[in-house]
């Protein structure tokens, strides 16, 4: 049983993005043998990764609708543009949109890519917005 709660506890801590090299100390100071711990720290990296990459994925969706979408309205409208105040608030409005997607864009690839170089908590890079 007391097995069971440290590993709940180091997949915990894991998930929150703690140093793997802590985690192990934290396993093995508690009594479980260090092969144990190895494996069970590799399992909860992995999940981790996973679940980054998902998010990646996600961001990457997001940011190519949003940045595309934009890229496309801006480029079928060039030869329309009229100074008026209306169309460039518009067009504004536009561009921060685009430059947010473009902004998801680029944080889901680096999560696809590389989610181990990502060291805050699951839940904080969930509710991550546009200026964090």
């Amino acid at each position: 049983m007391i097995s069971d709660q440290l590993t709940t506890e180091a997949r915990a801590k894991i998930i929150w993005g703690e140093e793997p090299a802590s985690v192990r100390d934290f396993l093995i100071s508690n009594g479980i043998p260090s092969k144990v711990a190895d494996a069970k720290i590799g399992e909860f990296v992995r999940e981790r990764n996973q679940e980054l990459r998902v998010i990646g994925v996600r961001d990457i969706l997001v940011g190519f609708v949003l940045f595309g979408t934009v890229s496309v309205a801006t480029w079928a409208c060039a030869r329309h543009f009229i100074f008026t105040s209306g169309f460039v608030k518009l067009y504004a409005g536009g561009v921060l949109v685009g430059a947010y997607g473009f902004w998801r864009l680029v944080k889901g690839i680096s999560y696809l890519v590389r989610p181990q170089a990502e060291h805050k908590s699951i839940a904080d890079i969930e509710l991550e917005g546009p200026l964090g």
